[in-house]
């Protein structure tokens, strides 16, 4: 009896030492984009401007944030009032410009918007989803007399959402030391023309990853934002309104039909990033490619055939931008 004590004593402090030493975490990704188009006159030019705002999330097993990290891709395409084209480049995200995104002149308190976002990060640490969002707001701004509000005055809606909708995304892992979010974005312009309206496609890629401490993949989210605005001859706004992201849309996104491997972009991006697990970040650079899409003869070409280059690009942003949780 008193062995079968002991064993189970034994036992018992081994779980405990392994759930001290790996911790059962959550780990997920979200954004929410909104557009704002403004028409084009003489004096002025067109623009359709596209704000992503995407949030990595890491939760421990009771529910709290343990890491919060949200950045937004704001991007510009303008046209004039013929319908053409003036400048369509993508630009860094407001994280990434640092101080030269240049709020900090014209900030009440003197706070540049990397030093408010991460103001806003690290108040959520050790809270939970209902504590976050029952932050105290007004029209989209934290309420006077809120301790946060001497360090956080921009609007924080869409941050508070992209978060929410990252909490409803995570998923549990295991063995995972560091976690990282970052994006990649393109821009495809189209002049209008008689019989086709202008358009500005904003593409943002934006990826979460979950390394080991051998500097593994433990887990990859990969997701694009996709959304259009687009205009008319006369520089007039023809539509623009946010779409869902490509993974949100899942069979109605509409590739299956064409692919030639009879596969959905969800289901595609689903086998790149269980493809990517258990490797390190020059493993998955090293998958061979052609034109950006995967060479022939790769066994991952039987699952993936679109082009994977902007993944790729936004994956190894994000283990560049990855940190410890042990610091945490």
């Amino acid at each position: 009896m008193k062995k079968l004590l002991l064993l189970a004593i034994v036992a018992l402090t081994v779980m405990a030492g392994c759930t001290k030493a790996n911790p059962v975490y959550k780990v997920g990704v979200g954004s929410v984009t909104t557009i704002q188009p403004r028409a084009a006159v003489a004096e002025t030019a067109g623009r359709i401007r596209v704000n992503t705002t995407y949030a990595t999330v890491v939760l421990d097993k009771d529910g709290k944030f343990v890491s919060v990290s949200i950045d937004v891709s704001q991007q510009d395409g303008t046209f004039d009032v013929a319908g053409a084209i003036v400048a369509a480049n993508a630009a860094q995200t407001k994280k990434e410009k640092g101080a030269a995104y240049g709020m900090k002149g014209s900030s009440a308190i003197g706070k540049e918007w990397d030093e408010q976002i991460a103001a806003l990060e690290a108040w959520m640490v050790g809270k939970t989803l209902a504590e976050v969002k029952a932050l105290p707001l007004t029209e989209g701004k934290i309420k006077d007399g809120e301790d946060l509000k001497s360090s956080v005055t921009i609007t924080v809606t869409d941050y508070l959402a992209a978060v929410e909708k990252a909490v409803a995304n995570a998923v549990e892992l295991q063995n995972v030391a560091k976690v990282g979010g970052a994006s990649f974005t393109t821009i495809q312009p189209r002049a209008a023309v008689a019989e086709t309206a202008g358009r500005i496609r904003v593409n943002v890629t934006f990826a979460a990853v979950a390394l080991d401490k051998d500097g593994k993949v433990v887990a990859t989210m990969i997701d694009v934002a996709q959304n259009d605005g687009t205009f008319d001859v006369a520089g007039a706004i023809v539509a623009a309104a946010p779409a869902a992201t490509k993974k949100e849309k899942g069979a109605a996104y509409g590739m299956k039909g064409s692919s030639a491997i009879g596969k959905e972009w969800n289901e595609q991006i689903a086998a790149l990033e269980a493809w990517a697990a258990g490797k390190t970040l020059a493993e998955v650079k090293a998958l061979p490619l052609t034109e950006g899409k995967i060479k022939d003869g790769e066994d991952l070409k039987s699952s993936v055939t679109v082009t994977v280059t902007d993944y790729l690009a936004a994956f190894e942003k994000a283990v560049a931008a990855a940190k410890d949780l042990a610091a945490k």
